[in-house]
C-alpha cells in the first residue's frame, strides 16, 4: 500500500493543496489518515479517487455534484466522459491523469488500450508529443518516494519502449534521402525514449539510422563514425547533468566530428542561445527534427 502526503497529491494531480483540503472538508471527497503528529496521509484508494475526481473536473463537471456521487459512479463517469470526448487538448490532459492512475496500479492492459485509442485518433507522432512525452516527464518528476519511483517509472518506460520498437520494426522501406544518422547517448545518460522516437521519425522520412543506444563512450563513437561516415549525430540530454559536463561533452563532439551535423535534444539540453558552434543544432520539437531531414 502506498502512503502519500498532501504534497504528493498536489504534484500528481496539479491541484493546489488548498483545493484538496477544501474538497476534503466541504465535499467529503477524501478521508485521510493521520500520523502521530497529526499530519494527513493518503492511501492508494485516496490517490485513485482524487485523480478520478480531477479528471471529471477537467471535463467541466462541478465539484459540488461530484461530491454527491459514490466511488463506483465517479469511476463510471470518468470512463464514459473520456470515451465520448473528441481528441482535444482537454481529452489528452484527462488521458495523462488516467495513465498515471493506471501506472500506479501497474495495469498494463488498460494502459495499452488507452495508448492504442489515442494513436488511432491522432496518430503516433501526436500521441508521443502531446501525451507520452508529457506523461514521461510527469512520472519522472512527480514521484517523491524513493521506494516507488524506480518501479513506476520503469514500468511506464518499458511499455513505451516496447511500442516504439514495434513501430520502428513495422516501417516499410522508403526511398533514402541520402542522410545517415548515428543515434546515441552520452556516458551518463540512460533515458532513450526520445532517441527511439527519433529513430522512428528519421527512418520514416527516409534517413538511414545507426542506433547505438545509451552510455556510449566517445572512443567507441569515433570508431563508428569512421566506419559509417554519417551526415548527422543525434543525442538527447534528459538526466540531471552539470553544465560543465554538458559543455565539455558537446565541445568534444565538435572537435572530434567537424564535418558532421550534431543535433541535440531533450529537456535538459543547453539553450540554443548559448555560445556553441553553428555545427550544433538544438532540436526542441518534432518539426525541428523533420526540418533537419529536409535539408
Amino acid at each position: 500500500m502506498g502512503s502519500y502526503s498532501i504534497k504528493d497529491l498536489e504534484r500528481l494531480t496539479n491541484l493546489k493543496a488548498h483545493t484538496i483540503r477544501i474538497w476534503e472538508q466541504r465535499y467529503n471527497i477524501l478521508s485521510p489518515g493521520r500520523t502521530e503528529t497529526n499530519i494527513r496521509t493518503y492511501s492508494d484508494d485516496d490517490l485513485k479517487k482524487i485523480l478520478n475526481v480531477a479528471m471529471l473536473v477537467d471535463t467541466g463537471m462541478k465539484i459540488s455534484k461530484i461530491g454527491l456521487l459514490a466511488k463506483e459512479e465517479i469511476e463510471a463517469l470518468v470512463l464514459q466522459s473520456w470515451e465520448n470526448q473528441a481528441p482535444t487538448e482537454g481529452k489528452i490532459t484527462v488521458a495523462i491523469k488516467k495513465a498515471i492512475l493506471l501506472m500506479t496500479q501497474f495495469d498494463q492492459d488498460n494502459l495499452d488500450l488507452l495508448i492504442d485509442k489515442l494513436e488511432e485518433e491522432i496518430g503516433l507522432e501526436e500521441t508521443y508529443e502531446k501525451f507520452l512525452y508529457p506523461l514521461l516527464v510527469k512520472s519522472g518528476l512527480l514521484w517523491v518516494s524513493d521506494r516507488i519511483i524506480p518501479a513506476q517509472e520503469h514500468f511506464l518506460s518499458n511499455i513505451i519502449r516496447k511500442r516504439l520498437f514495434t513501430a520502428i520494426s513495422s516501417l516499410r522501406p522508403t526511398e533514402g534521402n541520402g542522410q545517415t544518422w548515428i543515434l546515441f547517448l552520452n556516458e551518463r545518460e540512460d533515458h532513450e525514449i526520445g532517441l527511439l522516437f527519433s529513430h522512428y521519425i528519421i527512418s520514416r522520412q527516409g534517413g538511414k539510422v545507426v542506433y547505438l543506444g545509451c552510455r556510449v563512450p566517445l572512443p567507441n563513437l569515433q570508431k563508428v563514425v569512421e566506419i559509417c561516415n554519417p551526415t548527422h549525430l543525434c543525442t538527447f540530454i534528459v538526466s540531471n547533468q552539470s553544465v560543465e559536463y554538458i559543455e565539455h561533452f558537446l565541445l568534444s563532439l565538435v572537435e572530434s566530428f567537424r564535418n558532421v551535423k550534431i543535433c541535440v535534444a531533450g529537456q535538459s539540453h543547453p539553450s540554443a542561445s548559448s555560445n556553441y558552434p553553428r555545427q550544433i543544432e538544438f532540436i526542441n520539437s518534432i518539426d525541428a527534427l523533420k526540418l533537419q531531414l529536409e535539408q
